[in-house]
């Protein structure tokens, strides 16, 4: 009961002094405006193979030129959610080109501003092709050498609880 009390002075006390601690606030329209976005360029993955898929997204509050790399090839163009959804938002797919190994600069403009990531094209003959499996060589390093054989071992349950 002395809690409940207590609880109710507090309520009534705070709501007594909500009037006070309210306060009338204007803005000129120039104190409304928010900071800028900040810009960026990401990549689904920064190196691979040709002929993989890698997804772009950028940041650009403002206006935005097309995607750039001799790395890879744009098969959807940088472009906003068609749904409107965050504006400044900007989306694409692309390709790895089939180019000589190296590091290649992945660009955009934002308002005349360049944007620029790096991607890096392995060498295409450092794995075998894509649904192709290399039997004849020995494991990798990490990789299991002997195929366990039968049901594993796990103990009788007694200790279950």
């Amino acid at each position: 009961m002395r809690t409940t009390a207590i609880a109710a002075g507090f309520f009534a006390t705070l709501v007594a002094a909500t009037p006070a601690f309210a306060q009338t606030t204007t803005t000129s329209p120039e104190e409304t405006t928010s900071a800028p976005i900040p810009t960026w360029l990401k990549l689904s993955a920064y190196s691979g193979h040709a002929g993989e898929q890698v997804s772009v997204a950028a940041a650009c509050d403002a206006e935005a030129s097309p995607l750039t790399t001799r790395a890879l090839r744009v098969t959807q163009p940088l472009a906003a959610n068609a749904e409107g959804h965050q504006p400044w938002a900007l989306f694409a797919e692309t390709v790895i080109r089939d180019v000589p190994e190296g590091s290649y600069p992945v660009s955009f403009h934002c308002g005349g501003e360049p944007v620029t990531v790096y991607f890096t094209v392995l060498d295409r003959d450092s794995s075998p092709a894509p649904g192709k499996v290399d039997r004849g060589s020995a494991p990798s390093p990490g990789q299991t050498r002997v195929v366990p054989r039968g049901a594993p071992q796990t103990g009788d349950g007694s200790l279950a609880p």
